[in-house]
């Protein structure tokens, strides 16, 4: 029912003004695949360590929660079921209609170079024939496999046509359950291990700059340590111009102060900014403890940035804390976002005089 309400909303909504560009937008993304289970294909760019002795190459045991200097392309795919929430990653073999699987990896081919293979994946997504892509990029105590699933999750609640790369660094725990006691421990390693995939991940974004499509770069928690950095060298060496179509800063946990500093290039990097925050995020407030330091993603007005209050959504964001950015909510305005619809013309966002620009409500 919401799925049906929702398309005729739209379709209302860009009817009252939007052009056909957009209107063709939606039609695309409206096709049958995005109604049934069936298997997407995640491309993935990562700094992981891999453990060469394990067979299946789209794995926890193949790609490991720690690091090395190099990087390496492939793609998986996963088959999406249907019969399930938006937003909900259900996990496990079984029913396909009901539970996410891991179907194919597509990690290194046989005869082929390294950098055979990295042509061979630019190539596939210089190729598709629709002219936009979405980088997203994980946050913190994320596996590999959960950043693959939640990226092809994505792809299909968004209804996206267009690829998915992800760039997944080196996130995660120890697996053990004294680790999990210790969660500042793992917090501290991934911190470091985020700002040290900085070269690696400006590098990944200037190569797909090249590609000329056009980027929405969708970042969650942690992972602005790896990408605002690094968008800010780029915007300068790009001549100010700007390199990406929407950027979309979800929950951030960066430091409040170091972001004004760096937010003139970022301004310049792309031709819209979006942060959607929250002032309960737990997760944030212990952050905050951590690092001694204010955090972008507990809610304050920059200017030249639409500031979106996801709080008020309703009660069950207790549950979802700080991972939101994939909820329903969250996920239907993400969608009228990558259509080109401005915050003020999109459903359930109204005008804030807060400490924000907007508020998302039912």
């Amino acid at each position: 029912m919401f799925r049906s309400f929702f398309f005729i909303a739209i379709s209302f909504v860009l009817t009252l003004g939007c052009g056909p560009s957009i209107s063709e937008h939606l039609d695309k993304r409206t096709n049958s695949q995005y109604s049934s289970t069936h298997g997407i294909e995640v491309f993935f760019n990562t700094s992981r360590a891999v453990n060469p002795g394990t067979q299946v190459a789209c794995s926890n045991s193949y790609f490991l929660n720690f690091g090395n200097m190099g990087t390496q392309s492939g793609s998986c795919l996963v088959n999406v079921p249907a019969d399930r929430e938006i937003g909900s990653l259900p996990f496990g073999l079984g029913n396909k209609e009901k539970s996410f699987q891991f179907l194919e990896h597509r990690v290194g081919i046989q005869g082929k170079t390294k950098e055979e293979q990295e042509k061979l994946w630019w190539k596939r997504i210089e190729e598709d024939p629709f002219e936009e892509v979405i980088v997203f990029v994980h946050g913190f105590n994320v596996s590999f496999e959960e950043a693959i699933l939640r990226a092809a999750q994505l792809k299909y609640d968004l209804k996206f046509p267009g690829k998915v790369a992800l760039y997944t660094w080196p996130a995660g725990g120890d697996g053990s359950m004294l680790g999990t006691f210790f969660l500042k421990n793992t917090y501290e390693k991934n911190l470091v291990s985020a700002r040290s995939s900085r070269d690696s991940f400006k590098y990944f974004l200037k190569r797909m700059v090249s590609t000329n499509k056009k980027i929405h770069l969708l970042v969650h928690s942690m992972g602005h340590q790896v990408v605002l950095n690094s968008l800010s060298e780029l915007s300068k060496e790009s001549g100010n111009k700007p390199f990406l179509k929407e950027l979309v800063l979800n929950a951030p946990d960066y430091d409040t102060g170091e972001f004004i500093l760096i937010l003139d290039s970022l301004l310049k990097s792309s031709e819209r900014i979006t942060l959607y925050c929250s002032p309960g995020d737990s997760a944030l407030f212990a952050s905050a403890q951590i690092n001694q330091t204010g955090r972008l993603g507990a809610c304050s007005k920059f200017p030249g940035v639409d500031v979106v209050n996801v709080n008020p959504i309703d009660s069950s964001l207790l549950s979802l804390g700080h991972g939101y950015y994939s909820s329903r909510p969250i996920l239907t305005d993400l969608y009228q976002l990558f259509l080109g619809l401005g915050a003020e013309k999109r459903l359930f966002i109204r005008k804030s005089y807060g400490n924000e620009n907007y508020i998302l409500r039912n």
